[in-house]
């Protein structure tokens, strides 16, 4: 079905993917990174098709990021509302990535966002990110003026404020 019509046949998969994990709960979260996979492949397709530097992966229920290698011309890239736990090192390939969106998910390391040239905006509203040392990456992103860290443990922490413009200084926009 994949080979012959990976759009057409997406909901059919996904629902043979609900029943593997039914049938197999021991390899539950196998199959949540194989449908992760299968997601992105499908997303990855249909911004090739729509000839587009944006790919929107929000609500997809993503536990893990595949093919970073296809999206090194993305500018844009929205990952908000999924299950993921980590931006893996790949995404530092992304030297076009200019704004990336990941909220909602259960984010506690950022260290795929690290020597992105042209990033500007971060959003990582409602994660897991508990220390201002776990922001470290974004201080080799020169570009990066708008930081969005609303709902996150580091917020409640005294101080978060001074302490993420000694590491951030030339972030002029960290929204706490």
């Amino acid at each position: 079905m994949r080979a012959l019509d990976p759009l057409g046949y997406e909901k059919e998969t996904l629902s043979y993917f609900q029943t593997l994990k039914a049938v197999d709960p021991m390899r539950s979260a196998y199959y949540n990174d194989l449908c992760s996979k299968f997601l992105m492949e499908n997303c990855i397709l249909k911004m090739e098709y729509a000839e587009s530097r944006v790919i929107v992966l929000s609500h997809k229920g993503l536990t893990a990021l595949y093919h970073e290698e296809q999206l090194l011309l993305v500018t844009h890239m929205n990952l908000s509302t999924n299950q993921l736990r980590a931006l893996p090192r790949t995404l530092a390939m992304l030297r076009c990535l200019e704004v990336i969106e990941a909220d909602d998910n259960v984010i506690e390391s950022l260290e795929g966002l690290s020597h992105l040239p042209k990033l500007e905006e971060v959003s990582l509203r409602n994660n897991r990110i508990h220390r201002v040392s776990d922001l470290q990456p974004l201080a080799s992103c020169p570009r990066l003026s708008i930081l969005n860290l609303k709902g996150n443990p580091v917020c409640d922490s005294p101080n978060v404020q001074s302490e993420l413009a000694l590491l951030l200084p030339h972030v002029p926009d960290i929204i706490t």
